[in-house]
C-alpha cells in the first residue's frame, strides 16, 4: 500500500511538472485513442510470469536461479533453471528468465489448449536486448555468455511459433516500463511538419535517435538555433530530450481513463541496428557469428551444439512485427503497455516501421484485459497468480544456494548444474 501511495504521489508531481514546463497541448491532436467497449469472447486464458534469484558464493561465483509459472483456470505449469556462473554478468540471469518463461508458455499452449496466453514484460524489449547482446556486445561478461543468449532468443521464437501454429494469441503486458517510443514519434511528427530536416524523418522511423551521439549533437545544435525565434519548437525539443518524461507521464495527462491508444505498428526500428546497417536477418547473423566465435574461445571445455548460428537465423526469421499500445483503466492508474505479435509479418525484413496503424483490431484483447483488472496492484488476474507462484522468497534462495554449493563440493569439481536447458 505504501508503494502504491508513493507511486501515485510521484506521478502527480511529474504530471504537474509536465503540464507546467512542456508543450503537451501540441501533442493532444497527434496521440490517437479509442474508448474501451464491448465484452470479451469466451477465451481459455492463462498467465505466465517468472522470477530470478542470484546468490554470491565465497569464491566469487554465483548461483543463478530462474523459475517461471503458467497459471490457468485448471492448471499450473512450472519451469526451473539452476546454474553456477563463474563469470559475473547481468545478462545471464535475465536470459535464463526468458528461457523458463518461454518454455512454460509453450507447455501451456501444447498441453492445455490456451486461446490467449498473457506474458509478463515487453516482447520488443526482450527481442531487441537479446539481439543487441548478440551483435553489439564487447564486454567480456556478456561475450562469455553468447551461447546462452542465443538459446534465449531461440526459445522465445519457439514460443511465438508455437502460438502461431496453434492459432493462439500471445499478449505481452508490461506494468513497469520507461518507453519514450510514442512520445518521440509524435514530437518528431510535429517537428517534421514545422521544419524540413532529415533528422526528424529519421526520428519518425527509428527508436531512438537520441541513443546515437551524432544525432544528439545535431538536435542540440538545432535547439540552440531555433530557441531564438521559435518558442514552441524549442519547448518540443526540450520535451523530446528530457529523459525523465516517458510515455507514461505524457499519457497520464492526455489519455482518458477507459481508453487505449490506437496501436502502433513497430518492427525493425531499432536505431543502433539501422545506424549500423544491420536490418536484415543475414546481416544480423553475420554480426552474431563474429561474437559467437569470440565467445567460444573462452568456452573450449563446453560442448555446444554446432548449429547455433542456424538457431539464431531461424529465431530472427520468426520474430514478427508488433502492435504496440497503452491502456488506461483507472484515473489514478498508470497506463499498461500491451504488445501483440502481428500475424504474417517479419520484424527484421530490412524496412524500419514505427507508425500508428488504425486498421489494427485489438478490441477483444482490450476488453479481456479490462475484465481482469482489479486495482493498481492486481492489474491482471492471471498474471498476478503467476507472479505469486513464480516469485522467489529470500528463504528459498538460501536453501537453493546451500544445496547447490554442497552438491558441487561433493562431486569435487566446479561443474555447471542445469535443470532445464533448451539448445
Amino acid at each position: 500500500m505504501f508503494i502504491a501511495t508513493a507511486g501515485k504521489r510521484l506521478r502527480e508531481y511529474l504530471q504537474k511538472r509536465t503540464q507546467k514546463e512542456f508543450a503537451l497541448d501540441q501533442l493532444r491532436d497527434k496521440i490517437l485513442y479509442r474508448k474501451i467497449e464491448g465484452s470479451p469472447p469466451s477465451f481459455n486464458v492463462a498467465g505466465v510470469d517468472g522470477g530470478i534469484g542470484v546468490v554470491k558464493l565465497a569464491n566469487g561465483h554465483q548461483v543463478v536461479l530462474a523459475r517461471a509459472a503458467a497459471v490457468g483456470s485448471d492448471f499450473i505449469e512450472r519451469e526451473f533453471i539452476a546454474d553456477i556462473a563463474s563469470v559475473d554478468s547481468a545478462s545471464l540471469p535475465w536470459a535464463y528468465l526468458v528461457i523458463v518463461e518461454s518454455l512454460v508458455g509453450m507447455r501451456a499452449l501444447e498441453k492445455h489448449g490456451v486461446d490467449v496466453l498473457l506474458m509478463d514484460g515487453s516482447l520488443y524489449a526482450k527481442a531487441v536486448r537479446l539481439v543487441h547482446n548478440l551483435i553489439l556486445t564487447r564486454e567480456f561478461q556478456n561475450l562469455y555468455y553468447v551461447p546462452e543468449l542465443a538459446t534465449a532468443l531461440y526459445t522465445l521464437s519457439r514460443l511465438i511459433k508455437t502460438a502461431r501454429e496453434r492459432g493462439a494469441r500471445l499478449v505481452f503486458v508490461s506494468k513497469d516500463h520507461n518507453y519514450k517510443l510514442l512520445k518521440e514519434h509524435v514530437i518528431f511528427e510535429i517537428l517534421g511538419e514545422r521544419y524540413r530536416d532529415h533528422l526528424f524523418q529519421r526520428g519518425l522511423l527509428w527508436y531512438s535517435v537520441l541513443w546515437i551521439r551524432k544525432f544528439r549533437k545535431e538536435l542540440l545544435e538545432l535547439y540552440k538555433t531555433i530557441r531564438n525565434y521559435d518558442y514552441e519548437g524549442a519547448r518540443l525539443l526540450t520535451l523530446l530530450i528530457t529523459p525523465s518524461i516517458t510515455d507514461i507521464e505524457i499519457l497520464a495527462e492526455i489519455l482518458p481513463s477507459g481508453h487505449y491508444t490506437v496501436p502502433m505498428l513497430v518492427g525493425g526500428c531499432d536505431a543502433y541496428m539501422n545506424f549500423k546497417g544491420l536490418t536484415t536477418v543475414e546481416r544480423l547473423v553475420k554480426a552474431a557469428e563474429d561474437r559467437l566465435e569470440d565467445s567460444l574461445i573462452f568456452r573450449l571445455k563446453d560442448n555446444f551444439n554446432s548449429n547455433i548460428l542456424e538457431y539464431i537465423r531461424d529465431a530472427l526469421d520468426t520474430f514478427p512485427k508488433i502492435y504496440f499500445f497503452y491502456i488506461k483503466f483507472d484515473r489514478d492508474e498508470s497506463p499498461l503497455l500491451v504488445e501483440i505479435p502481428v500475424e504474417g509479418t517479419r520484424m527484421f525484413d530490412g524496412s524500419p516501421v514505427k507508425a500508428f496503424y488504425p486498421p489494427a483490431r485489438v478490441d477483444d484483447v482490450v476488453s479481456l484485459l479490462r475484465e481482469q483488472f482489479r486495482d493498481p496492484v492486481h492489474y491482471n488476474t492471471w498474471l498476478w497468480y503467476a507472479h505469486s507462484v513464480a516469485s522467489f522468497k529470500s528463504s528459498q534462495l538460501s536453501e537453493y544456494a546451500v544445496y547447490l554449493k554442497n552438491m558441487v563440493e561433493d562431486v569435487g569439481i566446479a561443474r555447471r548444474i542445469k535443470l532445464a536447458w533448451g539448445l
